[in-house]
């Protein structure tokens, strides 16, 4: 039995042999938690910048969008165009009428983009407004996109550097 109890006396953790502790091993893992979150937000922020060629794009998608719209409604669509943005609206005789869609609202471009256009908008799609080419450039910095518009398809491209 003497044996026994010696033996047991080994498996005892001895003070400079001790390992972490529940609470400290739960410390160690917050720490690493909120530094691995840091990161992650980090990256997502750059991630979420908005780009040049991210709203050409959109621009893009949403005047095709605009365009189907107005010939398989059979109604005429104005692109419309302010300084901080665009957006499309159902065109009437008597003028401008409501947004069509919430897909096709207003949509603000971000800070510093400006976008300039080929033709004085209102721009009107669709049976009276169509076949009329259009291109929209999008640029902020030194990046510069354009969207082509050739009355049935719109399609955004990279342009050339702006000149100094």
């Amino acid at each position: 039995m003497a044996d026994r109890h010696r033996h047991m006396r080994d498996f005892r953790a001895r003070p400079h042999e001790a390992g972490l502790t529940l609470v400290e091993m739960l410390v160690v893992l917050a720490i690493i938690a909120v530094g691995a979150g840091a990161v992650s937000l980090g990256i997502g922020s750059v991630t979420r910048a908005p780009s040049v060629e991210a709203e050409a794009r959109q621009l893009a998608t949403r005047l095709q969008a605009a365009a189907d719209d107005a010939m398989l409604g059979d109604r005429m669509v104005a692109f419309t165009v302010e300084e901080d943005g665009y957006g499309f609206t159902a065109y009437t005789p008597q003028g401008l009428a409501e947004p069509i869609s919430r897909q096709l609202d207003f949509h603000r471009l971000p800070g510093g983009m400006v976008m300039t256009l080929s033709a004085t908008p209102p721009i009107l799609l669709g049976t009276e407004g169509g076949g009329r080419p259009l291109s929209a450039t999008i640029e902020s910095g030194g990046q510069r996109w354009i969207v082509a518009y050739d009355g049935m398809t719109a399609t955004a491209i990279p342009g050339l550097e702006p000149e100094a």
